[in-house]
Protein backbone atom coordinates (compact mmCIF):
# COMPACT_ATOMS: atom_id res chain seq x y z
CA UNK A 1 0.00 0.00 0.00
CA UNK A 2 1.35 3.41 -0.94
CA UNK A 3 1.25 5.73 2.08
CA UNK A 4 0.72 8.71 -0.18
CA UNK A 5 -2.83 7.55 -0.88
CA UNK A 6 -3.62 8.23 2.76
CA UNK A 7 -1.56 11.28 3.56
CA UNK A 8 1.19 13.04 1.63
CA UNK A 9 4.63 11.55 2.16
CA UNK A 10 6.49 14.61 3.35
CA UNK A 11 10.07 15.63 2.83
CA UNK A 12 11.21 17.61 5.84
CA UNK A 13 14.14 19.96 5.59
CA UNK A 14 16.27 21.19 8.45
CA UNK A 15 15.78 24.93 8.74
CA UNK A 16 18.59 27.00 10.17
CA UNK A 17 16.99 27.44 13.58
CA UNK A 18 19.00 28.21 16.69
CA UNK A 19 18.36 26.62 20.10
CA UNK A 20 17.93 29.35 22.69
CA UNK A 21 20.45 27.95 25.14
CA UNK A 22 23.62 26.78 23.47
CA UNK A 23 24.99 25.54 26.81
CA UNK A 24 22.19 23.02 27.29
CA UNK A 25 22.04 19.70 25.50
CA UNK A 26 20.09 20.26 22.26
CA UNK A 27 18.34 16.90 22.60
CA UNK A 28 17.32 16.87 26.29
CA UNK A 29 13.73 17.57 25.19
CA UNK A 30 11.77 18.20 22.00
CA UNK A 31 8.65 19.83 20.61
CA UNK A 32 6.65 16.86 19.33
CA UNK A 33 4.00 17.08 16.61
CA UNK A 34 0.76 15.53 17.90
CA UNK A 35 -0.11 14.27 14.41
CA UNK A 36 2.10 11.47 13.15
CA UNK A 37 2.83 10.76 9.50
CA UNK A 38 2.01 7.56 7.67
CA UNK A 39 5.43 7.07 6.09
CA UNK A 40 8.07 4.37 5.66
CA UNK A 41 10.95 5.64 7.80
CA UNK A 42 13.39 3.57 9.84
CA UNK A 43 16.30 4.41 12.13
CA UNK A 44 17.68 3.48 15.55
CA UNK A 45 14.48 4.71 17.26
CA UNK A 46 12.23 2.34 15.27
CA UNK A 47 10.16 -0.21 17.17
CA UNK A 48 7.86 -2.91 15.81
CA UNK A 49 4.57 -4.06 17.30
CA UNK A 50 1.44 -6.02 16.41
CA UNK A 51 -1.97 -4.45 15.81
CA UNK A 52 -5.28 -5.89 16.99
CA UNK A 53 -5.81 -7.39 13.51
CA UNK A 54 -2.51 -9.28 13.75
CA UNK A 55 -0.68 -7.05 11.26
CA UNK A 56 2.74 -5.57 11.94
CA UNK A 57 3.26 -1.86 12.68
CA UNK A 58 6.40 0.25 13.08
CA UNK A 59 6.92 3.58 14.85
CA UNK A 60 9.94 5.79 14.14
CA UNK A 61 10.96 9.13 15.66
CA UNK A 62 12.58 11.94 13.68
CA UNK A 63 13.90 14.43 16.21
CA UNK A 64 15.51 17.86 16.18
CA UNK A 65 16.19 20.44 18.90
CA UNK A 66 13.62 23.23 19.45
CA UNK A 67 12.46 25.49 17.91
CA UNK A 68 12.31 22.79 15.22
CA UNK A 69 9.31 20.48 15.65
CA UNK A 70 10.02 16.75 15.81
CA UNK A 71 7.59 14.14 14.50
CA UNK A 72 6.71 10.45 14.37
CA UNK A 73 6.36 8.19 11.33
CA UNK A 74 3.99 5.21 11.58
CA UNK A 75 4.08 2.44 9.00
CA UNK A 76 2.50 -0.93 8.34
CA UNK A 77 3.70 -2.99 5.36
CA UNK A 78 0.41 -4.86 4.94
CA UNK A 79 -2.39 -2.88 6.63
CA UNK A 80 -4.19 0.34 5.71
CA UNK A 81 -3.96 3.09 8.30
CA UNK A 82 -7.10 5.14 7.80
CA UNK A 83 -6.19 8.45 9.47
CA UNK A 84 -3.05 10.14 10.70
CA UNK A 85 -2.11 8.54 14.03
CA UNK A 86 -2.16 10.86 17.03
CA UNK A 87 0.06 11.32 20.08
CA UNK A 88 -2.21 11.21 23.14
CA UNK A 89 0.35 11.45 25.95
CA UNK A 90 4.10 11.92 26.36
CA UNK A 91 6.17 11.61 29.53
CA UNK A 92 9.73 10.49 30.23
CA UNK A 93 10.71 7.86 27.61
CA UNK A 94 7.08 6.89 26.97
CA UNK A 95 4.61 7.91 24.26
CA UNK A 96 0.96 6.87 23.90
CA UNK A 97 -0.05 6.66 20.22
CA UNK A 98 -3.52 5.97 18.77
CA UNK A 99 -3.87 4.41 15.32
CA UNK A 100 -7.12 4.14 13.35
CA UNK A 101 -7.37 1.15 11.01
CA UNK A 102 -9.60 1.20 7.96
CA UNK A 103 -10.93 -2.29 8.66
CA UNK A 104 -11.80 -1.46 12.29
CA UNK A 105 -14.80 0.85 12.61
CA UNK A 106 -15.46 0.63 16.33
CA UNK A 107 -12.16 1.61 17.98
CA UNK A 108 -8.59 2.75 17.60
CA UNK A 109 -5.52 0.73 18.45
CA UNK A 110 -3.56 2.36 21.27
CA UNK A 111 0.15 1.66 21.60
CA UNK A 112 2.74 2.52 24.23
CA UNK A 113 6.14 3.31 22.73
CA UNK A 114 9.03 3.03 25.19
CA UNK A 115 12.45 4.37 24.19
CA UNK A 116 14.62 3.01 27.01
CA UNK A 117 14.49 -0.62 28.00
CA UNK A 118 16.58 -3.73 28.37
CA UNK A 119 16.02 -4.61 24.70
CA UNK A 120 15.95 -1.14 23.18
CA UNK A 121 12.85 0.70 21.87
CA UNK A 122 9.61 -1.26 22.17
CA UNK A 123 5.99 -0.91 21.01
CA UNK A 124 3.17 -2.55 22.94
CA UNK A 125 -0.54 -2.74 22.11
CA UNK A 126 -2.61 -1.47 25.03
CA UNK A 127 -5.47 -3.82 25.82
CA UNK A 128 -8.93 -2.50 26.67
CA UNK A 129 -8.20 1.17 27.43
CA UNK A 130 -11.85 2.26 27.16
CA UNK A 131 -12.75 2.41 30.89
CA UNK A 132 -10.50 5.42 31.51
CA UNK A 133 -10.81 7.19 28.15
CA UNK A 134 -13.79 9.59 28.46
CA UNK A 135 -11.68 12.72 28.00
CA UNK A 136 -8.66 13.43 25.86
CA UNK A 137 -5.40 14.44 27.59
CA UNK A 138 -6.59 13.39 31.07
CA UNK A 139 -3.95 10.65 31.28
CA UNK A 140 -0.19 10.24 31.31
CA UNK A 141 2.49 7.57 31.48
CA UNK A 142 5.08 6.87 34.16
CA UNK A 143 8.03 4.49 34.10
CA UNK A 144 8.26 2.27 37.19
CA UNK A 145 11.75 3.63 37.86
CA UNK A 146 10.32 7.18 38.08
CA UNK A 147 7.57 6.24 40.51
CA UNK A 148 9.77 4.44 43.01
CA UNK A 149 7.71 1.35 42.31
CA UNK A 150 8.64 -1.73 44.38
CA UNK A 151 10.99 -4.10 42.51
CA UNK A 152 11.46 -1.59 39.67
CA UNK A 153 15.21 -2.26 39.51
CA UNK A 154 14.61 -5.98 39.03
CA UNK A 155 12.19 -5.52 36.14
CA UNK A 156 14.84 -4.65 33.55
CA UNK A 157 13.57 -1.07 33.29
CA UNK A 158 10.79 -2.18 30.93
CA UNK A 159 7.58 -1.60 32.89
CA UNK A 160 5.38 1.45 33.26
CA UNK A 161 2.04 2.73 34.51
CA UNK A 162 -0.72 4.73 32.83
CA UNK A 163 -2.67 7.08 35.07
CA UNK A 164 -5.99 8.77 34.25
CA UNK A 165 -8.27 10.95 36.36
CA UNK A 166 -12.02 10.86 35.75
CA UNK A 167 -14.80 12.65 37.58
CA UNK A 168 -17.70 10.90 39.32
CA UNK A 169 -20.74 11.99 37.31
CA UNK A 170 -23.14 11.38 40.24
CA UNK A 171 -20.94 12.98 42.87
CA UNK A 172 -19.56 16.44 43.60
CA UNK A 173 -17.15 18.36 41.32
CA UNK A 174 -14.28 17.63 43.74
CA UNK A 175 -14.65 13.83 43.66
CA UNK A 176 -12.70 11.77 41.12
CA UNK A 177 -11.59 8.27 40.30
CA UNK A 178 -7.92 7.62 39.53
CA UNK A 179 -7.42 4.80 37.03
CA UNK A 180 -4.04 3.07 37.04
CA UNK A 181 -2.74 0.56 34.50
CA UNK A 182 0.30 -1.54 35.43
CA UNK A 183 2.17 -3.09 32.52
CA UNK A 184 3.50 -5.89 34.76
CA UNK A 185 0.11 -7.59 35.06
CA UNK A 186 -1.78 -5.75 32.31
CA UNK A 187 -4.60 -4.87 34.70
CA UNK A 188 -6.46 -1.65 35.50
CA UNK A 189 -7.15 -0.60 39.09
CA UNK A 190 -8.93 2.40 40.60
CA UNK A 191 -8.77 4.53 43.73
CA UNK A 192 -10.97 7.43 44.87
CA UNK A 193 -9.53 10.95 44.88
CA UNK A 194 -11.24 13.85 46.65
CA UNK A 195 -10.08 17.47 46.80
CA UNK A 196 -13.07 19.04 48.52
CA UNK A 197 -15.41 21.70 47.21
CA UNK A 198 -14.24 23.15 43.88
CA UNK A 199 -16.16 24.95 41.15
CA UNK A 200 -15.21 22.80 38.18
CA UNK A 201 -12.22 20.85 36.88
CA UNK A 202 -11.66 19.79 33.26
CA UNK A 203 -8.24 18.21 32.71
CA UNK A 204 -6.51 19.36 29.53
CA UNK A 205 -2.94 18.36 30.35
CA UNK A 206 -1.25 15.93 32.72
CA UNK A 207 2.32 16.40 33.92
CA UNK A 208 4.75 14.57 36.19
CA UNK A 209 5.96 16.77 39.04
CA UNK A 210 9.47 15.40 39.37
CA UNK A 211 10.01 11.81 40.51
CA UNK A 212 8.13 9.71 43.02
CA UNK A 213 4.85 9.32 41.13
CA UNK A 214 3.49 12.80 41.87
CA UNK A 215 1.18 13.96 39.06
CA UNK A 216 -0.57 17.20 38.23
CA UNK A 217 -3.89 17.00 36.36
CA UNK A 218 -4.15 20.48 34.90
CA UNK A 219 -7.24 22.54 34.19
CA UNK A 220 -5.52 25.55 32.53
CA UNK A 221 -8.47 27.85 33.34
CA UNK A 222 -8.75 27.14 37.07
CA UNK A 223 -6.31 24.86 38.87
CA UNK A 224 -4.34 21.65 39.26
CA UNK A 225 -5.20 18.42 41.07
CA UNK A 226 -2.01 16.97 42.55
CA UNK A 227 -2.04 13.31 43.53
CA UNK A 228 0.35 10.44 44.22
CA UNK A 229 -0.38 7.48 41.94
CA UNK A 230 0.59 5.06 44.73
CA UNK A 231 -1.62 6.80 47.30
CA UNK A 232 1.24 7.61 49.69
CA UNK A 233 0.26 11.30 49.97
CA UNK A 234 -3.20 12.89 50.13
CA UNK A 235 -4.44 14.64 47.00
CA UNK A 236 -4.64 18.42 47.01
CA UNK A 237 -6.02 21.16 44.80
CA UNK A 238 -3.84 24.09 43.70
CA UNK A 239 -5.63 27.12 42.36
CA UNK A 240 -3.96 29.05 39.59
CA UNK A 241 -2.80 32.61 40.35
CA UNK A 242 -5.90 34.71 41.04
CA UNK A 243 -5.54 36.90 37.90
CA UNK A 244 -5.55 33.74 35.74
CA UNK A 245 -8.68 32.03 37.13
CA UNK A 246 -11.51 31.92 34.58
CA UNK A 247 -14.87 30.53 35.69
CA UNK A 248 -16.52 31.20 32.32
CA UNK A 249 -14.27 28.91 30.25
CA UNK A 250 -15.03 25.24 29.74
CA UNK A 251 -14.60 23.43 26.42
CA UNK A 252 -12.34 25.93 24.65
CA UNK A 253 -8.77 25.12 23.58
CA UNK A 254 -6.99 26.37 26.71
CA UNK A 255 -3.55 25.20 25.59
CA UNK A 256 -3.64 27.69 22.73
CA UNK A 257 -3.63 30.48 25.31
CA UNK A 258 -1.79 28.90 28.23
CA UNK A 259 0.78 26.25 29.02
CA UNK A 260 1.78 24.63 32.31
CA UNK A 261 4.91 22.54 32.82
CA UNK A 262 7.36 21.33 35.45
CA UNK A 263 10.55 23.27 34.75
CA UNK A 264 13.70 23.39 36.89
CA UNK A 265 11.89 22.15 40.00
CA UNK A 266 9.02 24.63 39.70
CA UNK A 267 5.45 24.41 38.48
CA UNK A 268 5.34 27.07 35.77
CA UNK A 269 2.43 28.60 33.85
CA UNK A 270 2.62 30.97 30.89
CA UNK A 271 -0.29 32.93 29.41
CA UNK A 272 -0.67 34.88 26.20
CA UNK A 273 -3.48 37.46 26.14
CA UNK A 274 -4.45 40.72 24.54
CA UNK A 275 -3.10 43.60 26.62
CA UNK A 276 -5.46 46.01 28.30
CA UNK A 277 -6.08 49.10 26.16
CA UNK A 278 -6.50 52.48 27.75
CA UNK A 279 -9.39 54.64 26.57
CA UNK A 280 -8.41 56.83 23.63
CA UNK A 281 -5.27 54.85 22.76
CA UNK A 282 -4.64 53.03 19.47
CA UNK A 283 -4.92 49.25 19.68
CA UNK A 284 -2.70 46.90 17.66
CA UNK A 285 -4.92 43.89 16.95
CA UNK A 286 -1.85 41.63 16.71
CA UNK A 287 -0.29 42.77 19.97
CA UNK A 288 -0.16 40.19 22.76
CA UNK A 289 1.03 40.15 26.35
CA UNK A 290 3.07 37.16 27.55
CA UNK A 291 3.25 36.56 31.29
CA UNK A 292 4.64 33.70 33.36
CA UNK A 293 4.13 32.57 36.95
CA UNK A 294 5.74 29.80 39.01
CA UNK A 295 5.83 28.13 42.41
CA UNK A 296 8.13 25.55 43.97
CA UNK A 297 7.05 21.91 44.08
CA UNK A 298 7.49 20.62 47.64
CA UNK A 299 5.83 18.31 50.16
CA UNK A 300 4.06 21.14 51.98
CA UNK A 301 3.52 23.50 49.03
CA UNK A 302 4.33 26.39 51.35
CA UNK A 303 5.36 28.78 48.58
CA UNK A 304 2.64 30.66 46.72
CA UNK A 305 2.61 31.68 43.06
CA UNK A 306 4.94 34.47 42.00
CA UNK A 307 4.97 36.42 38.75
CA UNK A 308 8.27 35.93 36.94
CA UNK A 309 7.96 37.82 33.66
CA UNK A 310 5.55 39.98 31.67
CA UNK A 311 6.37 41.25 28.18
CA UNK A 312 4.53 42.74 25.18
CA UNK A 313 4.94 41.16 21.74
CA UNK A 314 5.75 44.46 19.93
CA UNK A 315 8.59 44.97 22.43
CA UNK A 316 10.28 41.66 21.60
CA UNK A 317 13.50 42.55 19.82
CA UNK A 318 15.04 40.57 16.98
CA UNK A 319 18.77 39.91 17.16
CA UNK A 320 20.60 41.70 14.34
CA UNK A 321 23.88 39.87 14.88
CA UNK A 322 22.99 37.10 12.43
CA UNK A 323 22.00 34.43 14.96
CA UNK A 324 18.39 34.68 13.74
CA UNK A 325 17.49 34.22 10.08
CA UNK A 326 15.46 37.34 9.17
CA UNK A 327 14.39 35.80 5.87
CA UNK A 328 12.25 33.29 7.79
CA UNK A 329 10.52 36.10 9.65
CA UNK A 330 9.73 38.03 6.48
CA UNK A 331 9.95 41.23 8.54
CA UNK A 332 11.10 44.41 6.81
CA UNK A 333 14.06 45.66 8.79
CA UNK A 334 14.98 48.70 6.66
CA UNK A 335 16.78 51.22 8.83
CA UNK A 336 15.25 49.85 12.02
CA UNK A 337 18.13 48.58 14.10
CA UNK A 338 15.82 46.54 16.32
CA UNK A 339 12.93 45.07 14.28
CA UNK A 340 10.13 43.58 16.43
CA UNK A 341 7.45 40.91 16.12
CA UNK A 342 4.53 43.32 16.42
CA UNK A 343 3.32 42.53 12.88
CA UNK A 344 2.98 38.79 13.46
CA UNK A 345 -0.15 36.94 14.55
CA UNK A 346 1.05 34.85 17.49
CA UNK A 347 -0.52 32.02 19.47
CA UNK A 348 0.16 28.55 20.92
CA UNK A 349 2.74 29.23 23.63
CA UNK A 350 4.81 26.29 24.92
CA UNK A 351 7.26 26.37 27.81
CA UNK A 352 10.81 25.12 27.48
CA UNK A 353 11.53 22.11 29.67
CA UNK A 354 15.17 23.09 30.18
CA UNK A 355 15.01 26.87 30.77
CA UNK A 356 12.14 28.63 32.55
CA UNK A 357 12.99 31.91 30.80
CA UNK A 358 12.23 30.51 27.34
CA UNK A 359 8.78 30.21 25.80
CA UNK A 360 8.01 29.01 22.27
CA UNK A 361 5.18 30.68 20.39
CA UNK A 362 3.77 30.17 16.93
CA UNK A 363 3.65 33.15 14.59
CA UNK A 364 2.20 33.84 11.15
CA UNK A 365 2.33 36.87 8.90
CA UNK A 366 -1.15 35.94 7.68
CA UNK A 367 -3.52 33.58 9.57
CA UNK A 368 -4.29 31.84 6.26
CA UNK A 369 -0.64 30.98 5.63
CA UNK A 370 0.19 27.30 5.21
CA UNK A 371 3.54 27.99 6.82
CA UNK A 372 4.05 29.11 10.39
CA UNK A 373 7.04 30.03 12.50
CA UNK A 374 8.03 28.63 15.86
CA UNK A 375 9.70 31.45 17.78
CA UNK A 376 11.93 30.99 20.83
CA UNK A 377 11.48 33.99 23.12
CA UNK A 378 13.67 34.81 26.12
CA UNK A 379 11.17 36.44 28.47
CA UNK A 380 13.89 37.73 30.80
CA UNK A 381 15.25 40.11 28.13
CA UNK A 382 12.23 40.26 25.77
CA UNK A 383 14.28 38.98 22.85
CA UNK A 384 13.87 36.51 19.99
CA UNK A 385 16.48 33.78 20.42
CA UNK A 386 15.61 31.35 17.64
CA UNK A 387 13.17 30.65 14.81
CA UNK A 388 12.18 27.65 12.69
CA UNK A 389 9.63 26.98 9.98
CA UNK A 390 6.60 24.81 10.73
CA UNK A 391 4.11 23.32 8.26
CA UNK A 392 0.70 24.54 9.46
CA UNK A 393 -1.28 23.09 6.55
CA UNK A 394 -2.83 20.28 8.60
CA UNK A 395 -2.86 22.18 11.90
CA UNK A 396 -6.16 22.40 13.78
CA UNK A 397 -5.94 23.91 17.24
CA UNK A 398 -3.40 22.55 19.71
CA UNK A 399 -0.78 20.90 17.51
CA UNK A 400 2.43 20.04 19.38
CA UNK A 401 3.63 19.39 22.92
CA UNK A 402 6.82 18.90 24.92
CA UNK A 403 8.54 15.55 25.40
CA UNK A 404 11.76 14.46 27.11
CA UNK A 405 11.94 11.24 25.08
CA UNK A 406 14.87 12.48 22.97
CA UNK A 407 17.33 12.25 25.84
CA UNK A 408 16.74 8.48 25.93
CA UNK A 409 17.66 7.98 22.26
CA UNK A 410 21.04 6.96 20.94
CA UNK A 411 22.26 8.58 17.72
CA UNK A 412 20.23 7.17 14.84
CA UNK A 413 22.12 5.83 11.79
CA UNK A 414 21.62 7.95 8.71
CA UNK A 415 21.30 11.21 10.60
CA UNK A 416 23.32 14.02 9.07
CA UNK A 417 27.06 13.91 9.72
CA UNK A 418 27.85 17.43 8.58
CA UNK A 419 25.42 20.06 9.96
CA UNK A 420 26.82 22.78 7.71
CA UNK A 421 26.11 20.67 4.66
CA UNK A 422 22.52 20.07 5.82
CA UNK A 423 21.93 23.82 6.02
CA UNK A 424 23.26 24.20 2.50
CA UNK A 425 20.95 21.43 1.31
CA UNK A 426 18.03 23.18 2.97
CA UNK A 427 18.83 26.50 1.33
CA UNK A 428 19.26 25.02 -2.12
CA UNK A 429 16.11 22.90 -2.09
CA UNK A 430 14.02 25.60 -0.45
CA UNK A 431 14.98 27.96 -3.26
CA UNK A 432 13.99 25.31 -5.77
CA UNK A 433 10.61 25.00 -4.07
CA UNK A 434 10.02 28.76 -4.16
CA UNK A 435 11.09 29.60 -7.69
CA UNK A 436 12.01 27.84 -10.90
CA UNK A 437 15.11 29.74 -11.95
CA UNK A 438 18.48 28.67 -13.25
CA UNK A 439 20.20 30.03 -10.15
CA UNK A 440 17.95 28.00 -7.87
CA UNK A 441 18.53 24.83 -9.87
CA UNK A 442 22.30 25.36 -9.72
CA UNK A 443 22.07 25.89 -5.95
CA UNK A 444 20.09 22.68 -5.61
CA UNK A 445 22.58 20.73 -7.72
CA UNK A 446 25.30 21.91 -5.37
CA UNK A 447 23.14 20.71 -2.50
CA UNK A 448 22.95 17.23 -4.06
CA UNK A 449 26.72 17.10 -4.37
CA UNK A 450 27.18 18.25 -0.77
CA UNK A 451 24.64 15.68 0.43
CA UNK A 452 26.69 12.92 -1.14
CA UNK A 453 29.94 14.24 0.35
CA UNK A 454 28.36 14.73 3.78
CA UNK A 455 27.56 11.04 4.10
CA UNK A 456 23.79 11.04 3.52
CA UNK A 457 22.21 7.72 2.67
CA UNK A 458 22.43 6.81 -1.03
CA UNK A 459 18.63 6.72 -1.34
CA UNK A 460 18.44 10.29 -0.02
CA UNK A 461 20.97 11.54 -2.57
CA UNK A 462 19.13 9.78 -5.42
CA UNK A 463 15.84 11.28 -4.27
CA UNK A 464 17.37 14.76 -4.23
CA UNK A 465 18.61 14.24 -7.79
CA UNK A 466 15.09 13.33 -8.91
CA UNK A 467 13.71 16.41 -7.20
CA UNK A 468 16.18 18.69 -8.96
CA UNK A 469 15.41 17.10 -12.32
CA UNK A 470 11.69 17.58 -11.77
CA UNK A 471 10.79 13.89 -11.82
CA UNK A 472 9.18 13.83 -8.39
CA UNK A 473 7.00 16.41 -6.66
CA UNK A 474 7.40 17.51 -3.06
CA UNK A 475 3.96 18.20 -1.55
CA UNK A 476 5.19 20.03 1.57
CA UNK A 477 8.29 21.54 3.09
CA UNK A 478 8.91 20.60 6.68
CA UNK A 479 11.56 21.23 9.28
CA UNK A 480 14.06 18.39 8.96
CA UNK A 481 15.08 15.47 6.79
CA UNK A 482 15.75 12.08 8.28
Amino acid sequence: MDARRITPLCVRLLTAGHPPNQQASPTCWILLDLHAYVADRENATSAWGTMSNGKAIRVTFCTAPPPLVSYICVWSPDAEIGLEPTVEAAESDLILICVFLRDSRDKDDCFVYKAAGSRGPSLRLLQDPEPCWPERYNYTLLAHRDIGYPHAAAEGDDHYCIAALNGFRRSGPGDFKLWLFNSMDGEWSTMPVSVGDIFCHITSKTIALGGGGLLGFVDPWRGIIVCDVLGRKPARYLQLPTPLIRLDKFRDEPLLERDIAFVEGRLTVVELTRPAVQQGSICNSRSRQISSWSRAVSDQWEEDWRMDYVIQSPDISVDNTGSVDHSLLNLPDGNDRQPSLGKLYIDHRTLSLSDSRIVYIMGQVNPRDKKALVLAIDMSISKLQGVAMFDAERMIGFTYTQSRISKYFNAAPGVKKNPLASVSITNGLAKLGNANTGACVRASLRAVKEASCAGFHTNTVCFLRRVVRGREMIPKWRTNLR
